[in-house]
Formats: structure tokens, sequence, C-alpha cells
């Protein structure tokens, strides 16, 4: 049940990040072609394209880390034998699981005190805590897919396949 509500909400989080995709590159081409054709720029389109950028950023790193599709550095782990390529597998989905959890606390505590100082964007006023409210769940649903991950090689249900990508 947790597997299927995690793999649907990765799903739903992929096509957020085409969605703001589209998103920026529809407000950037009005921008441009607004600054130069026709001499009146688009407001606001800093502001909305970081927020738009902060956000992508979480909402692929649950998608990124529920396939273990990271960028990893494999200096002696690829010399390891497959019981302790496991071990090694788990333990890194260990302490990424509480690293995650870090940020995310963090982030909601963040959250707080821009709520409590009301804290708004410069231009466009949009608040900001909301946005840092949303990052803290995003990256909990993180921590819960590398929890995910670290299980199904304790359990056995994942087994060890040559990293796609290592540096």
């Amino acid at each position: 049940m947790i597997k299927l509500l995690l793999n649907t909400s990765n799903k739903l989080l992929l096509s957020f990040c085409v969605i703001s995709l589209t998103v920026l590159v529809l407000i950037t081409v009005i921008d441009v072609f607004g600054r130069y054709l026709i001499g009146i720029p688009l407001s606001g389109t800093s502001e909305i394209t970081e927020i738009i950028l902060g956000m992508l950023i979480y909402i692929g790193l649950p998608y990124i880390s529920r396939k273990e599709e990271h960028i990893s550095v494999s200096l002696l782990s690829n010399y390891l034998p497959n019981n302790f390529k496991i071990i090694h597998k788990i333990l890194v989905n260990f302490i990424v699981t509480l690293l995650l959890l870090v940020i995310a606390r963090q982030l909601y505590l963040h959250g707080i005190d821009l709520k409590s100082y009301q804290e708004v964007t410069i231009f466009l006023e949009i608040p900001k805590a909301p946005i840092a409210f949303t990052m803290a769940l995003l990256t909990v649903l993180a921590s819960l897919n590398t929890s995910m991950n670290m299980f199904s090689y304790i359990f056995d249900k994942r087994g060890i396949t040559a990293d796609k990508q290592s540096i």
C-alpha cells in the first residue's frame, strides 16, 4: 500500500516537474519577446523564475531518490563483493534518510520563521512560508523513498545491479 502510494506520488511529481519546466520556458519566452520586441518586460519574472527553479529541485528529489538515479562517486564500492555492496547500499540509504530528515526539519523551522515574520517576495508579494513548507514536505517524501530503498535491500527485494553512471 505504501509502495503504491509512493509510486503514484512519484508519477504525480514527475508530471509537476514537466509542468513547472513548461511554465518556466513560457515565462522566459514571453519576457524576452516582451522586453525586446514590445519594450515591456513581464513583471516579476525573476521572482517567479527563482521560485520555480527552487521548487523544481525539491519536486525532483523524491523521484530521483526512489529510483536511485542521482550522481554517485564509486571509488571502492565497485570492487566490493555483493554482500558488502548490499550493506553499503543499506548504510548509504540510511545516512541519506537521516540527512534528508534533518534538512526537512530545518526547512520546516525556516517556514515557521517566515510565517511569523509574514515574509513575502519583494515585487509580487508572494508569501514565502508555503514555499518552505512545501519544500520540507517534498524532502520528507524523499526520505521516505530512501528508507523504502533501504528496506528493499534489507529484505532482498532489490538486487544489486551495476551502477548506470558512476564516477
